[in-house]
């Protein structure tokens, strides 16, 4: 008889265990979906910035690409160290923006590599 009350017993603390893991694990979903919510407003308003951020960077793209194609009025041959000085900005972003400029087919790339690579229209 007396293992019968302790077996059940231990059979109620463990229906009570697992009740109060389940509660505890109901609460943190609770607190998971409610953070979630917030991250996907946080990301939703980040969006909208991130549309302003890249509409802004792209004009800053094309303003510069029409500097550089303005730099052609007075020279014939451009290289990128000339852009980079009149425009004040890195090497690799020249040549990024040289090379969008010659996929648009505004301007054509004379030699392969090196100080010898020049621009034309």
């Amino acid at each position: 008889m007396d293992y019968i009350n302790i077996i059940l017993g231990l059979i109620i603390l463990a229906l009570l265990w697992v009740v109060w893991k389940s509660y505890q694990h109901n609460e943190a979903d609770k607190k998971e979906i409610v953070l979630l919510g917030k991250e996907k407003n946080e990301y939703e308003d980040l969006g909208r910035g991130l549309v302003e951020y890249n509409q802004k960077l792209q004009e800053k793209k094309n303003q510069a690409k029409d500097k550089i194609l303005e730099i052609f009025k007075t020279k014939t041959k451009v290289s990128n160290n000339d852009v980079a000085e009149v425009l004040k900005i890195s090497d690799a972003t020249v040549v990024r923006y040289l090379d969008e400029l010659e996929r648009e087919g505004k301007v054509k790339q004379v030699g392969k590599t090196g100080k010898k690579v020049f621009y034309t229209l």
